[in-house]
């Protein structure tokens, strides 16, 4: 949050004022006679703000002051709502297991039938009769 706010006293000031998109292109292209490129559909892997832009035109022209934390759009406030709740979540305890039977052998047909009847109980709860 430091660094944020440093960022914007600089903006402010017009110490910082590029701009850098990173981006790669999906859907684009170049029309032939003005051999201007027309990006349509773009992926969008970060926006940063910079001493010295790539293009001269990319500049920021204002900045929007958030005055406090409760400022924060509707979805982000969600979202960080259910990032805590999973975060709590995984800081539970694993539910114990039942250790399940072991079969060390399904050659005969009563082991078979014990595997079967083992598989059959851990699953649903319920004792298969044969």
């Amino acid at each position: 949050m430091t660094r944020a706010r440093e960022l914007i006293a600089l903006v402010e000031a017009g110490a910082v004022d590029g701009l850098s998109i990173g981006y790669r292109t999906v859907r684009g292209r170049i029309d032939p006679r003005t051999r201007v490129r027309h990006l349509y559909q773009v992926d969008l892997w970060e926006i940063s703000i910079v001493t010295f832009p790539l293009l001269a035109g990319a500049r920021v022209r204002a900045v929007k002051q958030a005055s406090s934390r409760s400022s924060c759009s509707t979805a982000r406030a969600q979202a960080e709502r259910k990032w805590r709740s999973m975060r709590q979540a995984a800081d539970e305890p694993a539910p114990s297991l039942r250790p399940r039977p072991v079969v060390m052998s399904l050659r005969g047909r009563e082991a078979r039938r014990a595997a079967l009847q083992g598989a059959m109980h851990t699953r649903s709860g319920a004792r298969i009769t044969t």
